[in-house]
């Protein structure tokens, strides 16, 4: 019988903080703020951004902005970004704290590209970085060994080993300078406008 008694309290409780609350305004229930909706070429959805969304794109200047939505109204978007800085300590050792925020406000169309944020797996394979560490660090102990034990370089399977290591990192390398043109390319996206209020 406590348990139950119990139970009933603490739900009686809950439903009186969620009640007690500052009273709801007049119009404003359910009532959503504008947004911003990044779509393919083709029209196909990506990605929506409103009041709250982590986002991260590049200005029409260049510069890459990283932060919060705090509002999206009339045309323009109101980004919170967190100044983080590192400071010396008492003790003479080295921390990271948040300084302060800057409010960037803009018009939806300075943003030249967004950056949706999609999980990429393999990254470090995709883009070459991996072949070319590997190539090197094989044809580096390859003449360190050769030295050590006194081999020449220019013997034919030492050749064949330097030249299988040259063309791997040959094709990291490749695959790197393709990575970052597809990185590079401006406006993969379009980015639209979605009005929900009446003003």
């Amino acid at each position: 019988m406590n348990r139950k008694l119990l139970i009933a309290w603490v739900m009686m409780s809950c439903t009186l903080v969620l009640f007690s609350q500052e009273p709801v305004k007049e119009g404003s229930l359910g009532k959503m703020e504008d947004f911003i909706s990044l779509k393919r070429p083709n029209g196909r959805h990506v990605g929506s951004y409103f009041k709250g969304s982590k986002i991260d794109f590049q200005h029409v200047n260049g510069q890459r902005i990283s932060g919060f939505i705090e509002s999206v109204r009339n045309d323009s978007v109101f980004v919170r970004q967190w100044q983080v800085q590192t400071y010396m300590t008492s003790l003479g050792t080295t921390r990271v704290d948040t300084a302060g925020y800057y409010i960037h406000k803009l018009h939806y169309q300075e943003i030249f590209s967004i950056f949706p944020m999609k999980k990429e797996s393999f990254r470090y394979v995709r883009n070459g970085s991996i072949f070319m560490i590997g190539a090197g660090g094989y044809a580096l102990l390859n003449i360190i060994n050769g030295a050590y034990l006194d081999e020449p370089i220019d013997d034919p399977a030492n050749l064949r080993s330097l030249g299988t290591a040259v063309g791997v990192f040959a094709g990291g390398f490749i695959l790197n300078r393709l990575y970052k043109s597809k990185q590079r390319k401006g406006k993969q996206y379009k980015i639209v406008y979605v009005k929900m209020t009446d003003k």
